[in-house]
């Protein structure tokens, strides 16, 4: 743990308070940051580094891209407890949560355009990682007679091959112009009675009772804001024994795919995929890859099951 000094010099002013809320809130980009609180950018970043060193804030590094969260010393529950506690009585702290949410809805707003511009013509494009091979390899175990669901499903290419042998498919998408497009292909394909369809930003699911026996993440989950959140949300949504199935991209520096793909995260490391399902109460029988459709792009394959 770092000297108690400089955690106490590091949060001995009200910016740094203010940004340390910020980034428990969401991970947060300097220029997120700068939007959210109203403040210089250079003063963003001076708070920035003794927050760092303290271990009170943290940084990833998404391509050309750094993004700030809460640091190691969060790891400490009594801790986090008390400085939580205090956090919440900055005096404009409840301002600063709802100017963090705009920052929020605004990546949302990018990723809900993005795929509704692009609705009937997803199936013609080529994302990076996609394509049949990597869905086959989600699906070798088969699912039939199960309950299950599929987390920002797009065009509906996972939930409608799915509906042919499951018992029962719910398909979530933020996206009304996606859904009505797998409703018109449901029908189409007379597999409307096995397929449910809800509109939802992945962040923001709460399933109030475990309800599937299986629940996949497609090349969805680098377009959320906060992927960890999006899994521990999915395995509350799991029965004991069910399997969260992602398919995604192995971490990579192409930063063209936040532009043409609306991507928010670069791909994942394994290793902090593997954290991520352990903190979620999942245990991982399959992490691994398997090369991609687009040139120095692999696709990540993992299965974790609850508990």
């Amino acid at each position: 743990m770092s000297d108690i000094l400089d955690i106490f010099k590091a949060l001995a002013d009200e910016g740094r308070l203010r940004i340390l809320r910020s980034v428990d809130q969401a991970e947060l980009s300097v220029a997120e940051l700068v939007q959210a609180l109203e403040m210089p950018q250079s003063t963003v970043s001076r708070h920035l580094k003794p927050m760092r060193e303290a271990g009170l804030v943290a940084a990833r590094r998404d391509g050309t891209s750094v993004y700030y969260n809460r640091g190691e010393l969060f790891r400490d529950a009594a801790f986090a407890r008390i400085l939580n506690d205090r956090l919440q009585e900055i005096s404009v702290a409840n301002r600063d949560a709802a100017a963090v949410e705009r920052v929020l809805d605004l990546r949302r707003k990018k990723s809900r355009e993005f795929f509704d511009e692009i609705a009937g013509r997803y199936g013609s494009l080529t994302e990076p990682g996609g394509g049949w091979q990597a869905l086959a390899a989600g699906l070798a175990a088969g699912f039939s007679g199960q309950t299950v669901a599929d987390l920002g499903c797009g065009e509906g290419a996972l939930a409608l091959l799915l509906a042919r042998f499951a018992k029962k498919v719910v398909a979530f998408d933020q996206s009304e112009k996606m859904l009505k497009l797998v409703s018109e292909k449901a029908g189409a394909g007379n597999l409307s009675e096995r397929l449910e369809l809800r509109v939802g930003i992945l962040e923001e699911l709460e399933f109030n009772e475990p309800e599937f026996d299986a629940i996949f993440l497609s090349q969805a989950l680098h377009h959320t804001s906060n992927p960890e959140q999006v899994i521990s949300a999915a395995s509350r949504g799991l029965k004991r024994g069910g399997q969260l199935v992602i398919l995604d991209l192995v971490r990579h520096e192409h930063e063209w795919t936040r532009e043409e793909w609306a991507d928010q995260w670069l791909g994942f490391d394994p290793i902090e995929i593997r954290e991520w399902l352990g903190h979620a109460g999942l245990e991982p029988s399959v992490i691994d890859s398997l090369p991609g459709s687009t040139p120095d792009l692999s696709v990540l394959i993992v299965v974790g099951k609850k508990q």
